[in-house]
């Protein structure tokens, strides 16, 4: 969107290919976009350090970002993305 908002509906499958933590056959979510690579690292493990249940750890997902989830005190999951780098997008998974 123009102001820098996105949105995104992904189906339970599709979300389950990405989230490790994921185990319902629905649920909610957000995610916030952080500036590098490092920062989804960084982010991911002072939140974890704080006490907040990691979900899925830092990886580089298949559409080229850097992406961690962690979970928030009231269930839901919260992914931590990076700037999508085409040079490190790979074949998305089967679903």
């Amino acid at each position: 969107m123009p102001n820098g908002i996105g949105f995104d509906l992904d189906s339970v499958k599709l979300a389950k290919s990405y989230n490790e933590g994921w185990e319902g056959e629905s649920g909610n979510g957000v995610g916030f976009s952080l500036p590098s690579r490092e920062a989804v690292d960084e982010r991911y493990e002072r939140m974890t350090d704080a006490g907040y249940v990691g979900l899925q750890p830092p990886y580089d997902a298949f559409w080229g970002a850097r992406y961690a989830v962690v979970e928030d005190p009231d269930g839901n999951h919260v992914g931590l993305m990076s700037p999508q780098g085409p040079l490190r997008r790979s074949v998305p998974p089967s679903l």
